[in-house]
């Protein structure tokens, strides 16, 4: 199954970050699954590969949730950049999981804060998100980090793709503590 140029609302990389994420998952889903955030064309392709319907949410990210159903699996793919509360979101992520749920994360991190996206909140790099994590009650089972390489042209691009301006994407798979 191939996947189109839209996933992670990002048209650069897809093939690649689409490849990657399912690797890390290692093509290990527990159902049921709640995904935060609307349905992408990533999610698409999971419900497909995994042959089974996931529950998205309806709400701002940014407060509670309204639902107290619990899940084996929650993704969260480029998401918690975007949020204000990135503290309260991982706790409402481990209030609705089941015990021994595990959380995928994934999010960019860049080298210099001119190289963030406009629509991010917060970057962050290993050690400052496992303490969020730990704050959170929740660890790593797992991690993962690719440096990512810009395919647009430009000043900006071009300076994406050197040592100072390499994004790198985090992948974590967690689990409650």
């Amino acid at each position: 199954m191939r996947l189109k140029t839209t996933y992670y609302n990002n048209p650069v990389l897809n093939e690649e970050r689409a490849r990657d994420t399912l690797e890390f998952m290692k093509r290990q889903i527990r159902l049921p699954v709640l995904v935060m955030g609307e349905k992408k064309e990533f999610e698409s392709y999971l419900e497909k590969y995994f042959s089974d319907k996931f529950n998205y949410t309806n709400h701002d990210l940014n407060w509670y949730s309204p639902s107290d159903t619990k899940y084996n699996t929650i993704l969260c793919f480029e998401i918690i950049e975007h949020l204000l509360n990135p503290l309260l979101f991982l706790s409402e992520c481990k209030r609705l999981m089941r015990k021994n749920g595990l959380l995928y994360i994934s999010y960019p991190t860049h080298t210099l804060k001119y190289f963030w996206h406009e629509s991010h909140f917060h970057e962050y790099d290993k050690s400052r998100f496992i303490y969020l994590l730990k704050i959170a009650g929740l660890e790593v089972v797992s991690y993962l980090e690719k440096t990512m390489r810009s395919k647009k042209i430009g000043i900006r691009p071009l300076l994406k793709n050197t040592p100072i301006g390499w994004s790198k994407q985090q992948y974590y798979k967690l689990r409650s503590i």
